[in-house]
């Protein structure tokens, strides 16, 4: 009888401990993607609700709109329920971005009357990109009085940057505007705009990070792919340049001429500016755009290697070198 009953207590824990093993796995599953974003699309898509409109309805057209992915039905639908949301949701016409998560989704769908702007900061833009992607993205909007000219005038005002408290060599907000997705209020001005976005910065980066470590993060978000890239390349850019080096990164060359894109000459690498890397040694004078935090965690956390050279092929492969032969072989093999 004992036994029996050990055998039955035993089952009975084995059980229980499953169940709650399960039940740990499921809320861990639940919370990843109501936080994840539904797509890495910024685009956005208009979507009417109507006044007594079922929610399964309601979902039913997210989906539909490609909002929301089928797959994700559930989630949201217990999101809703745990919340005791579905009620809160208004009804209205809204101008969703596809990159919202569950969560997001549904604050937004609770505001029809004072809806939020969605806008996509994406990492590597120069602060005057941002300046052009924040105008052209708000000027729909009537209640947004929205000026580039004030929004890059406050990123090197003095008295406006000491209250974030960076360190005193910062006299440049170039860096420090923190790509990310953002919901604007419909009465921003220029300067909660940019306050917002380095305010995301500090809680999401921090201030500990010297302006020389943010230099060359800039430039490892140009330079770089991928995470594991990135941190390569990291450690490449501070030992060159902790060994006195010519850095000869090809993005410190672009940032003047303001276009990414521009095909770099001789005449470039010959230019005397203080962003030209194959003329002057050491690190430039600010941040060559406004990197992510992939790009500020492979700085903080370089992949030691013995490599001092690395160039990419078009479709972003990398191939690293050591010695100056072994570069120039790369270059003759993969960019000709």
């Amino acid at each position: 009888m004992f036994k029996s009953l050990k055998s039955l207590i035993k089952i009975f824990t084995l059980a229980l401990i499953t169940v709650i093993i399960g039940g740990i796995f499921i809320k861990l599953k639940y919370n990843k993607i109501i936080e994840t974003p539904n797509s890495d699309s910024s685009e956005k898509i208009t979507i009417t609700i109507n006044e007594g409109q079922a929610v399964d309805l309601i979902i039913d057209e997210l989906i539909d709109a490609g909002v929301i992915k089928e797959s994700w039905r559930t989630y949201l639908k217990t999101y809703l329920k745990l919340n005791d949301l579905s009620s809160k949701i208004q009804a209205g016409t809204y101008n969703l971005p596809l990159n919202l998560n569950i969560i997001e989704l549904i604050e937004s769908l609770q505001h029809a009357d004072s809806q939020d702007i969605w806008i996509t900061i994406p990492e590597g833009l120069r602060k005057d990109e941002i300046a052009d992607t924040l105008a052209e993205e708000f000027l729909p909007y009537s209640t947004i009085d929205f000026s580039s000219t004030e929004f890059l005038s406050l990123t090197t005002d003095s008295e406006y940057i000491s209250q974030f408290e960076f360190n005193d060599e910062v006299n440049n907000l170039e860096g420090y505007i923190f790509p990310d997705k953002y919901a604007f209020s419909v009465d921003s001005t220029t300067q909660s705009i940019l306050t917002k976005m380095i305010t995301t910065f500090v809680t999401k980066v921090g201030t500990n990070d010297t302006y020389e470590d943010i230099i060359i993060a800039s430039m490892v978000e140009r330079e770089g792919y991928n995470s594991t890239d990135r941190a390569i390349i990291a450690d490449i850019i501070k030992r060159r340049y902790s060994e006195g080096w010519l850095l000869q990164i090809d993005a410190t060359l672009l940032y003047p001429v303001k276009d990414w894109k521009h095909v770099i000459t001789q005449t470039d690498k010959n230019s005397e500016n203080p962003y030209n890397t194959y003329k002057y040694p050491g690190l430039v004078p600010t941040p060559i755009c406004n990197p992510g935090l992939e790009a500020i965690n492979a700085t903080r956390n370089p992949k030691p290697n013995n490599y001092y050279y690395y160039i990419h092929e078009d479709n972003g492969t990398p191939h690293y070198s050591t010695t100056l032969n072994e570069h120039n072989a790369n270059v003759n093999q993969y960019l000709r």
